[in-house]
């Protein structure tokens, strides 16, 4: 990358980011220069108690939030790598849950502020970033009501830059049992920081698969017991320092462990460090629901051990 003189560098983003929009290109700057930025705008750096699974080389997020008209404070999460402050993954979001620890629900002027919203972000990755792939839309409004307004489009405009944007806008409040369905208003722009490897991602073979399950399985084992301590050995090194009891105990407390999990997707994608990592996705035996309502995701490193596990709950 060419040199290029910083202050002029930072002027120019400061100017966009004072017009109320967001920068995309993550690659130009360090994160000394967007804690200058925050600075400017008179964001508030927030503290958080939350230990993040991050790869090996980086470092805990730091985190600021900015006020918004019409819309919930922005929250803007800027991971890096430790040994040269580049910035490995950018997050902004909109949402009163990660605000304020609830989420109302909205009149009908303020969901269209989250729609013009979206609407605005969209324009601006397109004119740098040309179209997108995209699913779901934003017109049928009265899916708003039964929890199915969803859009997110993506966009790959390098080898180096991934780009999501994403909102889910649900009105719907429901009550059965232990189980309460809030309403969510959501918008999200993910930005990440993608270094291609020469060779390709890899789908796993039926070996691999069986080794891979065998692993978790053993983990969810040992984590269903409580035995904490033994299900980090099948944690990969890029994350074990970083996993608390803590942090195990919750992930215990969203798996269902009466429901059998069965193989739903088998894949690839690329870690933050640029490293190929072996996905697979399970389903709940009970969940006949397509795509299921509720998902598994765990990645794993070139060891066969766990780099990430995640339950993933559609609304």
């Amino acid at each position: 990358m060419n040199k290029y003189i910083h202050t002029i560098g930072l002027l120019l983003i400061i100017i966009t980011a004072s017009s109320q929009t967001l920068e995309l290109d993550i690659h130009k700057n360090k994160l000394t220069d967007f804690l200058k930025i925050e600075q400017g705008l008179g964001s508030e750096r927030l503290e958080t108690n939350v230990t993040y699974f991050t790869p090996k080389g980086v470092a805990q997020p730091i985190l600021f939030k900015r006020k918004q008209i019409n819309l919930p404070d922005l929250i803007i999460t800027y991971f890096y790598f430790q040994k040269d402050s580049n910035i490995s993954h950018l997050l902004y979001e909109w949402d009163d849950k990660s605000v304020n620890g609830q989420n109302p629900s909205k009149t009908e002027k303020e969901i269209n502020s989250f729609i013009d919203k979206y609407k605005e972000l969209y324009n601006q990755i397109l004119k740098t970033s040309g179209a997108s792939k995209s699913e779901g839309d934003l017109n049928d409004l009265s899916k708003i009501k039964t929890g199915d307004f969803e859009k997110t489009d993506t966009w790959k405009p390098n080898d180096s830059t991934e780009i999501e944007l994403y909102t889910v806008l649900s009105s719907k409040y429901e009550k059965k049992g232990a189980t309460t369905i809030n309403p969510t208003y959501r918008i999200r722009l993910d930005i990440k920081n993608r270094f291609k490897k020469a060779d390709e991602f890899i789908k796993p073979d039926e070996t691999k698969i069986k080794e891979l399950d065998l692993v978790l399985k053993t983990f969810l084992s040992d984590l269903q017991s409580k035995n904490f301590e033994k299900a980090k050995l099948n944690l990969s090194n890029l994350i074990i320092n970083n996993v608390t009891n803590e942090q195990l105990e919750v992930l215990r407390q969203n798996i269902r462990f009466n429901d059998d999990l069965i193989m739903y997707i088998s894949g690839a994608q690329m870690g933050f460090d640029g490293s190929n990592n072996l996905m697979l996705q399970y389903k709940y035996k009970s969940d006949d629901n397509n795509p299921p309502k509720e998902l598994i995701k765990i990645t794993f490193d070139e060891k066969n051990k766990i780099v990430g596990i995640q339950p993933i709950k559609r609304l």
